[in-house]
Parts: C-alpha cells; sequence; structure tokens
C-alpha cells in the first residue's frame, strides 16, 4: 500500500520544481484535463495552464515549496496546503512574495492529479 502523505509531499515540490522549468510534459501528466486554477488574474483551466507556462513574459528564478500539508481523504483524494516563495515575471511585471497554494488531486490509474488549484498572495 502506497504513502499519500509521502507521495504528494513529493508531488508538491515536484511542482515548484517543474514551474521552474516550465516543464510542460509534467503539467500535462499531472494536471487533470478539467483542472480549475484560480489565481490572482482570474481562473484558468490546464490548456491556458500550459499556454501560460511558455509565455515569454512569464519567468521565475525562485520558486520553492515549503510547509507542505496533505490531508487524504481515503486512498485517491487529498487536499494540499503549502507556502511557495516565488520571484519572477508574470504578464511582464516583477513578481516578489509567498503564495498560499491549496491544491485537490484525485488518483486516477495510479497517477495522482491536480483537479483544484487556488492561488493566494500572503500578507
Amino acid at each position: 500500500m502506497s504513502d499519500p502523505v509521502a507521495e504528494l509531499t513529493e508531488l508538491n515540490k515536484a511542482f515548484a520544481t517543474a514551474e521552474l522549468a516550465a516543464d510542460a510534459e509534467f503539467f500535462r501528466c499531472h494536471l487533470a484535463d478539467g483542472l480549475l486554477f484560480r489565481r490572482a488574474s482570474g481562473r484558468v483551466g490546464k490548456v491556458k495552464f500550459l499556454k501560460d507556462l511558455a509565455t515569454a513574459g512569464n519567468t521565475s528564478e525562485r520558486l520553492d515549496a515549503e510547509q507542505i500539508e496533505v490531508l487524504p481523504y481515503g486512498d485517491d483524494l487529498a487536499l494540499c496546503s503549502l507556502l511557495v516563495h516565488f520571484k519572477g515575471t508574470r504578464g511582464g511585471s516583477p513578481v516578489d512574495g509567498v503564495f498560499r497554494n491549496t491544491r485537490v488531486f484525485v488518483r486516477r490509474n495510479a497517477v495522482w492529479r491536480c483537479v483544484l488549484w487556488f492561488n493566494t498572495q500572503e500578507p
């Protein structure tokens, strides 16, 4: 039996590494097709997230995931909350701050996929 807490702790760290590297293939695998991602600029889905990942005005210098908390609900559903330290640009504007990320993951065919993701800046 796998340990969802350990798996999702590592997966959330991998999200930060993949976003820093603009690794679209990683996100194609780990974002659900019906993803709902709510960020400061509005709501986006998987297709828009992947497009934005490769946009020239979006760069990442620093992206660290910390204080990862995983709350499993059975074997195939979990809520994750973490802090992300980010420095880079979004839409060509500089961003440097700490953001609370809340993500819901569902496991299907042995793969965890993010179905819901909220990102808000910490005060």
